[in-house]
C-alpha cells in the first residue's frame, strides 16, 4: 500500500475514533481527533506528489 493512502486510512480512523471517544473521555478523544486530522493532512503531500509523477510519465 502506498505511504499518501496507508496515512489517510490511519488518519481516517483515529478521526472516527476520536469523535466517538471524546463523548466519554474528553481529553483522550480531543487528542486522537486532531492526530487523526494531521495525519489526514500530511496524507495529502503524499497523493499530490504520487499524481504528478504519473502525469509526467
Amino acid at each position: 500500500m502506498k505511504m499518501g493512502m496507508a496515512l489517510f486510512i490511519g488518519g481516517l480512523i483515529l478521526l472516527m475514533s476520536g469523535i466517538f471517544l471524546s463523548a466519554y473521555w474528553t481529553a483522550a478523544g480531543s487528542f486522537m481527533g486532531i492526530f487523526g486530522g494531521m495525519l489526514m493532512g500530511s496524507s495529502s503531500y503524499f497523493l499530490a506528489k504520487q499524481d504528478r509523477r504519473q502525469v509526467k510519465q
